[in-house]
């Protein structure tokens, strides 16, 4: 496990970023990452094997009033090819020891409707538990 962090990388795993964010251009990719790695200290890790990206784990600190330092997972991928074989068990205990050792205590994350594959990861193998609804609306004029 890496963190991701030159132009060079993130060209790199853009592709597998965009297995989980296929709206997403690269070039609004390369933007958003350093926004928000600037404005709300975003980190992406990635899973590497002989050089290429395997899996990516995008996080950043979640402040709010109801949680205790809270780390958000934001992006959390695994290479299509290599799903259901371990690697995003493996890839996402180690995302976990690294927040504890950050101090985190709790970790949080959202998950479309759609994606109930990822939904029984989350639940059968990471021992997450559902515990709301994530509401939004666009208000873009």
């Amino acid at each position: 496990m890496r963190e991701i962090n030159l132009k060079e990388d993130l060209e790199k795993i853009y592709p597998l970023i965009k297995q989980l964010r296929n709206n997403l251009s690269l070039e609004d990719f390369l933007e958003k990452f350093q926004l928000a790695k600037k404005t709300q200290h975003y980190k992406l890790f990635a899973y590497e094997d002989k050089g290429a990206f395997k899996a990516a784990c995008g996080v950043m600190p979640f402040n709010v009033l109801y949680h205790n330092h809270c780390l958000y997972i934001c992006d959390f991928v695994v290479d299509e090819a290599l799903r259901g074989k371990g690697v995003g068990q493996s890839f996402f205990k180690k995302i976990q020891i690294w927040a504890k050792k950050q101090g985190y205590e709790e970790l949080e994350l959202s998950s479309s409707f759609f994606r109930t594959q990822a939904h029984e990861f989350y639940i059968q193998k990471m021992d997450f538990e559902k515990s709301g609804f994530v509401f939004k609306k666009n208000i873009k004029l």
